[in-house]
């Protein structure tokens, strides 16, 4: 992907929109465990993601009895066994599903599916990205094209259902609070593609945000929620930065401020430290557990239009944002 068109966007049409999430169910007895009457045993699966090509199949297991739905029959469908803990998912068109187990005492897990399309070549060229299945948000061409098996749902910018958003001084769209700097060697996979290259302007702060606003896209977040939610320990958030400056910089991911974290060393716009790195022109990457934030992000569920991944520079003018591989994966 190379460099995103800049877009200017009023602040105010970014106001972040959140709704309670739903209490998970009280469990109601019924056990499967004869050590503790009327307590129902643990539920788990024993696949937490699966990888199809159109038409094929797979078998999913649950440790107790359950109930299976699909969150899109259309991509994947689902059909229980006689045995009330399997259930066979059969892999329909191109897209990601969730299919969900919901046990009688209201517990619940996930499995994420990917569908590919049946006899598909694996492109060649590009980098080989971690994880077993990944939500890219900033990605080079050739990387992406060579993961292309991995990949859920893209929430790369296409300028069309999907953007970058430059954002602006309030009350003056043609103040923008970042300028387009110039990227400067390889990018972090080592390809000539370039990379998110930015410098903050002279208005005390400055953000930007990558925006989704497609049912698909909205849709492909909050499956990504659900599974972070279900099985936080499995999920991690990549970026890769350098800099020669001593800055620090803000993100937060899935329109949810509860998920700030700062890379530098000292909190901006109320984020915690992450982590800092070695200010050397270098590339340096960071894989941040999605396990710190599943609790945060069970309190407000995604809203009609969001943003994926926001940005906030310390807001000194000619700071420096150089960003790359930004991606969601599961491990």
């Amino acid at each position: 992907m190379k460099a995103n068109k800049i877009f200017a966007v009023a602040l105010a049409a970014l106001t972040l929109v959140g709704f309670n999430a739903c209490k998970p169910g009280q469990q109601d007895g019924g056990s499967d465990n004869p050590d503790q009457p009327g307590q129902e045993a643990t539920l788990a699966l024993d696949k937490t993601s699966i990888s199809l090509e159109v038409e094929g199949e797979e078998t999913i297991t649950a440790t107790i009895e359950v109930s299976f739905e699909s969150s899109d029959p259309t991509v994947a469908s689902v059909t229980p066994a006689n045995d009330g803990k399997s259930a066979k998912v059969t892999a329909l068109k191109e897209g990601s599903a969730v299919i969900t187990a919901k046990s009688k005492g209201g517990q619940v897990k996930t499995c994420v599916v990917a569908v590919k399309k049946k006899g598909g070549d694996q492109p060649q060229g590009g980098a080989q990205l971690k994880g077993s299945q990944v939500w890219p948000v900033y990605l080079d061409g050739p990387t992406a094209e060579a993961n292309a098996s991995k990949i859920v749902f893209s929430f790369a910018p296409d300028d069309v259902e999907k953007f970058l958003y430059n954002w602006n001084v309030e009350g003056n769209p043609n103040l923008l609070t970042y300028s387009e700097g110039t990227p400067s060697g390889m990018n972090f996979h080592g390809n000539t593609e370039g990379y998110l290259a930015w410098i903050v302007g002279a208005y005390g702060w400055a953000g930007a945000g990558f925006n989704i606003q497609s049912q698909a896209g909205i849709e492909a977040a909050e499956a990504l929620r659900t599974a972070i939610i279900a099985n936080p320990d499995d999920y991690f958030l990549h970026l890769a930065m350098k800099s020669t400056d001593n800055f620090a910089h803000c993100f937060y991911f899935l329109d949810n401020e509860a998920t700030k974290f700062v890379i530098g060393n000292h909190s901006v716009y109320d984020g915690a430290v992450y982590q800092d790195f070695v200010r050397d022109g270098a590339w340096h990457e960071f894989d941040i557990p999605l396990s710190s934030y599943a609790a945060g992000l069970a309190n407000k569920q995604i809203a009609s239009s969001l943003n994926v991944f926001v940005l906030l520079s310390e807001g000194t003018a000619g700071a420096q944002m150089n960003l790359d591989a930004v991606y969601f994966y599961k491990k």
